[in-house]
This record gives C-alpha cells, sequence and structure tokens, in this order.
C-alpha cells in the first residue's frame, strides 16, 4: 500500500473516531443524579441479555400452532367465518404465548366460544391446554382491566362493527333488497 494512501486512511479513522466514541456513549443508560447540590453523571452497565428460550417449550408452542392449524384448516372458511379464532391463531404465531397477553379480552372470549363450538373431542392434549390457556387469560383479566388503548373501540365513525343475524332476518332482509331492485 503506498504511503498516501495510509496516510489517507489514518486521516479517516481519525476523522471518525469521535463519532464512534458518540455512538458507544449512546448505547450506555447514562443518568443524572443528584446529591445535595451536587450533579453527577452516572453511567450504567447494560443489562443482562435475556437468557435464551427453552427449546421444549418452543417445540409445545410449535406443536400447539400447528394443530390449531390443522383445526381451522379441516374446513376452507372456517377462518373467515370464526374471524376472532383466526386472528387468535395469527397472534400466536408472530408473538407465541405473550400474545394472550397482550389481546384485548373481548377478542379472547369470542375466539374461546368459537374454539369451544368448532372441537368435539378434546383428547388432543394440545388443542386441551391451548383451550385452557385461553380460559385463563379470560378469567385472569375482565375487561374492565384492560387499559384504554388496548379496548376496541367499535362507537367511533371510523369502525364498523358486525354482528351475527338469524337467518330469517337475513331473508326478510333479501326480500326487501330484491323487491326494491325490481322497482329501480
Amino acid at each position: 500500500m503506498s504511503t498516501s494512501r495510509l496516510a489517507s486512511l489514518k486521516g479517516i479513522a481519525l476523522l471518525s473516531a469521535p463519532f464512534r466514541r458518540m455512538a458507544r456513549l449512546l448505547s450506555f443508560d447514562v443518568r443524572l443524579e443528584r446529591k445535595g447540590r451536587r450533579i453527577g453523571i452516572r453511567v450504567a452497565a447494560p443489562p443482562p441479555a435475556p437468557p435464551p428460550p427453552d427449546s421444549s417449550a418452543l417445540e409445545t408452542h410449535k406443536s400447539t400452532c400447528i394443530a390449531l392449524k390443522k383445526l381451522l384448516d379441516t374446513h376452507r372458511q372456517t377462518r373467515r367465518v370464526m374471524r376472532h379464532l383466526g386472528y387468535v391463531e395469527r397472534a400466536l404465531a408472530a408473538r407465541g404465548q405473550s400474545a394472550l397477553n397482550d389481546l384485548p379480552v373481548e377478542v379472547i372470549a369470542k375466539a374461546l366460544k368459537q374454539f369451544e363450538t368448532l372441537v368435539i373431542n378434546w383428547s388432543d392434549p394440545l388443542l386441551a391446554t391451548l383451550r385452557s390457556q385461553m380460559a385463563v387469560a379470560v378469567l385472569r383479566r375482565s375487561p374492565e382491566d384492560d387499559p384504554p388503548d388496548r379496548r376496541s373501540e367499535f362507537y367511533t365513525d371510523s369502525r364498523l362493527e358486525v354482528l351475527d343475524d338469524s337467518p330469517s332476518a337475513f331473508m326478510e332482509f333479501e326480500r326487501a333488497f330484491q323487491a326494491q331492485n325490481s322497482r329501480s
């Protein structure tokens, strides 16, 4: 390497050194402490890395997700009809068991009802365990315990609430709709 090239690399290293030091300082937890009239700066050590997740727990979680996916795959329209259960399935796949703590109680309760109507035989231990975890999540929290940022706000102008209706009401609506379209 030529001398001029080496000198330019040293110059770049000297110019970038303050930026590297600043980046390293910003990665630490810096706090201001006051003792009487004196103010001091304390640099805390970085928090310890979380322990790696247990491999058996990961395998159980994967198996539970697979069992729920198989159950929902039995009929083509299941996820479309049982939207809450499909939402819980996606949340469990993405975030694991912590999803049951993060989802609103109303969603978990509706998904649990849909889950119980879908499964007839609870001999599969994975599905039975998931059912009990969902029931515990519902019992542990009431809708009033949910913070306002997690609670669904259906009564706003920007949201739509969909409710189930009886087949006779649907048929009556369909007749009225067809009568109105035939007049046009």
